[in-house]
């Protein structure tokens, strides 16, 4: 699995704002005229509609304070920004003017874009033929947000490069840094019906970019680009591609607590208080008739580990284990233990008090953020 921060392009601004009738700045020589707005809401609402619609040049009329304007235009902005997410973080840079005389102001604005509409429409067309072959109508979201999650991961690298930001290169290159994680997952998701966004925040190497999703009321955080299969240098390597590697549910559908042991953020985001351990439990009760659904998608994501009967605390606990395993001939049984760093320790001293000939080998790996282990022993008997 990488760690990589990733690499957010910054926006960049240029603002020029003149107060007077006479000084005309024509900047732009093809400027769209979105009409006018007598509130800051109103004009909010025309930005996002022209943002939207890919607009590289508009012109917008604003009758009211020309210094809460230019007080609170930058602000404006964002949150017409904020209203679609793709949209926002495909934009790479906007310039704007305002030029204002009594109570009239006009605003020009200039924005340029990492994907083109034409780039757009053949994500969109990839991202509904990829949904069409994934998902089925007897599938509930949970199932939806599952089978998405493991095609974007499946079919990406990390662009060791950092120069593919976008959807479209995404699919088109089979790479991208998190952004292009977070703007495909943000598509395919919204497209399948599930309500999305993109956050934003830093981890340890950097600027990070990934999703936040909302099943059954509840938002989670999703971090398709940290969950990429790919160990750190697979590339150059030459080794095994994440097509080749078994899937990972390490930042799948995170709590905010749980998500900060690693990430941060200082943007509002919807709190992600519930845990989803619980809520698969609670949508696994027996008296459920789509229980068995999300009993096994408990298993598939790897939440089953979570409970009690198959989680061992202390060496104490495993030493008991292992004796029961080999009074019952196992020859093979898996558990997840809490102290992962001592694991190999407490496993030879485990098999030493049994005090019977066997010989054993174990595999194991880290189980999430909280420092055990997931753990496989194969047991071999005298003859």
């Amino acid at each position: 699995m990488r760690k990589h921060g990733g690499k957010l392009l910054a926006l960049t601004l240029v603002v020029i704002i003149a107060f007077s009738l006479e000084k005309k700045l024509d900047l732009f020589s093809v400027m769209a005229d979105a009409g006018q707005s007598s509130t800051m809401g109103q004009l909010e609402s025309a930005m996002a509609k022209q943002f939207q619609s890919r607009a590289e040049h508009f012109t917008l009329q604003y009758a009211g304070d020309k210094k809460q304007l230019s007080d609170t235009l930058q602000t404006t902005i964002r949150s017409s920004l904020a209203e679609d997410d793709y949209v926002a973080y495909i934009l790479d840079s906007y310039l704007y003017t305002i030029r204002s005389w009594g109570d009239r102001s006009t605003i020009k604005i200039e924005a340029r874009y990492r994907e083109t509409p034409e780039q757009t429409a053949q994500v969109d067309e990839t991202v509904k033929h990829a949904l069409a072959e994934l998902l089925t109508p007897s599938m509930n979201d949970h199932q939806k947000v599952k089978v998405i999650h493991d095609w974007i991961v499946t079919r990406l690298d990390y662009d060791q490069s950092l120069t593919r930001y976008t959807a479209y290169e995404a699919l088109a290159t089979g790479k991208a840094v998190c952004q292009g994680y977070s703007l495909l997952g943000y598509k395919m998701l919204k497209e399948a019906g599930i309500p999305v966004l993109i956050a934003e925040g830093t981890v340890k190497t950097g600027d990070h970019a990934w999703n936040m999703v909302q099943l059954d009321g509840q938002w989670y955080h999703l971090d398709l680009t940290w969950d990429d299969p790919v160990v750190q240098g697979a590339e150059q390597t030459g080794s095994a591609s994440s097509r080749m590697q078994p899937i990972r549910y390490t930042y799948y559908l995170k709590t905010d607590k749980e998500m900060k042991a690693d990430h941060d953020w200082v943007k509002s985001y919807p709190p992600a208080t519930a845990s989803y351990g619980d809520k698969l439990r609670e949508l696994g009760d027996g008296s459920r008739p789509d229980a068995k659904a999300y009993i096994q998608l408990k298993e598939d994501i790897g939440l089953g580990w979570l409970e009690a009967e198959r989680t061992i605390a202390d060496r104490k606990a495993l030493s008991q284990t292992v004796l029961k395993q080999l009074a019952a001939k196992s020859v093979k049984f898996q558990f997840r233990y809490l102290p992962g760093e001592r694991l190999s320790e407490d496993l030879k001293a485990a098999f030493l008090a049994a005090s019977i000939p066997v010989g054993y080998s174990a595999s194991y790996e880290p189980y999430g953020n909280d420092g055990s282990m997931l753990v496989s022993v194969e047991v071999s008997y005298s003859s």
